[in-house]
Parts: C-alpha cells; structure tokens; sequence
C-alpha cells in the first residue's frame, strides 16, 4: 500500500507543482506576446482566463488524489515521528488547501464575471480583485507543493522521514 500511496503522491505534487508553474508561464509568455502585437493587457489576459478554468479542475482532482494519498500512508508517516515528516503533512495540508480555495471558492466566481467584464465596470473590478487574490493563492499551492516534493529528500538515512525502500 506504501508503494501506491507514494506513486499517487509524487504523480499529484508533479501536477500541482510543474503543472501548475508550466500553465502560469505559458499565460505570462502568451500575453507578454500578445500585448507586443499591440493587443490590449486586458484583452490578452482575457484570452488565456478559460485555461485557468479549465486547469482548475485538475488541480482540485491532483488535490483529491494527493489527500488520498498521504490518507493511505498516514500511519506510516505518524509512527516516524520525524520533524521533516510532520512538515511534508503540513505543506500538504496547505497545498491541498489552497488547491481547493483556487478552484472552489475562486475560480467558479471568476467563470461567472468573465462574460460580464466587457460591459459592466463593477463586475470587471471584482474579476481583477479575484484574479489579484488568485495569484497568491495558486502560487502558495505551487510553493507547497514543492516543498512537499523537497522535504522528503532532506531527510537523513538513519532517521528518514519519507522513505522510498520499504
């Protein structure tokens, strides 16, 4: 069971983690290459917000498949008693947290205003509001979920918090 729940948890922190920062630099790369054509910052972020959208759906599933995860290994991880061991379940919990915020409790409004930006300036100001708060919440999701991926490689052998060789 250890072996499933660890190939479920690195397969879920790939996804939050290098899916999550290569779908933030293609959008910044697409819009930094549409505003240089002389397309409006707007108009060009605009573009991209449906592979938001549509992303964060996956990240909310990586989320559910890393809970389970960490659920199938749990007491395992408790009887290490390790610092490193209880930090990795706290980054977790943080990253699947702010997973969950992103795609549950910010995007759904955002997909809502989106439409509504272009003809009413009440609705464009929340979209921004959200979309400023979006970034700090998805990019928290990115950070824990890399340091959920590092904590485990800081551990010694001898007192291995997060140990592949069982």
């Amino acid at each position: 069971m250890r072996k499933i729940s660890e190939i479920l948890r690195l397969v879920s922190l790939s996804v939050l983690f290098g899916g999550s920062a290569a779908v933030v630099f293609v959008a910044v790369v697409l819009v930094k290459s549409q505003t240089a054509q002389g397309v409006e910052q707007s108009v060009a972020a605009a573009q991209n917000a449906p592979a938001f959208i549509e992303f964060a759906k996956v990240v909310a599933g990586a989320a559910v498949v890393l809970l389970i995860a960490e659920g199938l290994a749990l007491n395992d991880s408790l009887k290490e008693k390790a610092k490193l061991t209880y930090a990795r379940l706290g980054a977790v919990l943080v990253c699947v947290a702010t997973a969950f915020v992103f795609s549950f409790v910010i995007v759904p409004p955002m997909k809502e205003l989106q439409p509504l930006m272009k003809t009413d300036q009440s609705k464009a100001e929340e979209f921004h509001k959200l979309h400023n708060v979006s970034r700090g919440v998805f990019g928290a999701t990115i950070l824990f979920a890399l340091l959920s991926l590092i904590l485990p490689v800081c551990a010694t052998r001898s007192g291995a918090a997060y140990s592949t060789n069982n």
